[in-house]
C-alpha cells in the first residue's frame, strides 16, 4: 500500500526532502523504490550505499543522477567490501562517478580476479575512462571474453 502511495510521489527536485525521510524506513521495499529516484540529496545517496540492500546499492551505483554526487572515499569503501555485484556495476558505469578518479578506479577493477568486474571495464567503455593502458593490459587477459573485447575496443581508439 505504502509503495502505491510512495508511486504517485513525483520525481521532482522539490521532493528531495521526501525522499530523504523515506529513505530512512525500516521497509527494505520502500528504500529499493527510493533508490531508484533521479532526485536523490546527496546525503540520502550516502546513506542508501550503505544499505543492507544489494539491489537498493546497486541501483545507486547504476544511477547517473546518483553517480555524479558519490564520492570517491565513498566509493573505494564499496570496493574494498569487495562485493563483486557492486563492483561489476561501478566497473560497467566508471564514467558516471564525476566526483572521483575514474582512472584510480579503473586501475583497481582491471586487477581484480573476478572476470565479470574486468569484463564490465571494457565492455561498456564510452570515453577515456579506462585509459588505453588499461585496456591494452586486459587484451591479454587469461579470459579470452575480456580479452576479445579488450582487443577490440583497442582497434576502435586507433
Amino acid at each position: 500500500f505504502l509503495e502505491d502511495i510512495i508511486g504517485q510521489i513525483p520525481d521532482i527536485e522539490e521532493n528531495k526532502e521526501i525522499f530523504s525521510i523515506l529513505a530512512k524506513s525500516d521497509n527494505p521495499n520502500i528504500r529499493e523504490f527510493i533508490s531508484r529516484k533521479d532526485n536523490l540529496s546527496k546525503k540520502t545517496i550516502h546513506l542508501l550505499l550503505g544499505d543492507e540492500s544489494q539491489e537498493v546499492v546497486d541501483n545507486i551505483l547504476s544511477s547517473w543522477n546518483s553517480g555524479k554526487k558519490i564520492n570517491e572515499d565513498a566509493l573505494l569503501k564499496i570496493i574494498k567490501s569487495d562485493n563483486v555485484k557492486h563492483l561489476t556495476t561501478i566497473a560497467e558505469n566508471i564514467d558516471k562517478y564525476t566526483l572521483c578518479n575514474i582512472c584510480k578506479v579503473s586501475r583497481i577493477l582491471s586487477s581484480h580476479p573476478n572476470t565479470n568486474v574486468r569484463f564490465g571495464l571494457v565492455r561498456f567503455t564510452i570515453s577515456d575512462a579506462v585509459t588505453t593502458k588499461i585496456i591494452k593490459k586486459l587484451s591479454i587477459d587469461k579470459d579470452i571474453d575480456v580479452a576479445k573485447e579488450a582487443r577490440e575496443e583497442l582497434s576502435r581508439r586507433q
